[in-house]
């Protein structure tokens, strides 16, 4: 079968060196101490901004942080909020844009928008 126009072979080359079941091991590579730092530094970044996050959808209304958390964590439609709450998509989807637009603000009003070195 002859090769297509821009499409790329690839072959697998493994040492003679390297026992049976080399590709069993890969998986169970060692990180760097440089790595294992980057991630625990992530971590603590992503704990930060979760923090943050919540106390600033602690200064919505409760109805925005409800139509928030259904839009976001729990992955509902605007019309499945409309429908839960008896109200139209375009009132479900005008209240988490407001919200979202607060949270945008406390966030630069906190100075939380900065990258921290």
């Amino acid at each position: 079968m002859p090769r297509q126009e821009g499409r790329k072979s690839y072959y697998h080359v493994y040492s003679m060196d390297c026992s049976p079941g080399i590709e069993n091991h890969a998986m169970f590579l060692v990180q760097s101490p440089e790595d294992l730092i980057i991630q625990e530094i992530d971590e603590a970044a992503e704990e930060l901004l979760l923090e943050r996050l919540a106390e600033a959808i602690s200064q919505l209304s409760p109805t925005q942080a409800r139509r928030l958390y259904a839009r976001y964590a729990l992955k509902k439609k605007f019309r499945e909020i409309a429908a839960d709450e008896g109200i139209s998509g375009s009132c479900a989807c005008d209240s988490v844009t407001g919200a979202l637009k607060k949270l945008q603000k406390i966030f630069a009003k906190n100075g939380w928008l900065e990258k921290e070195d």
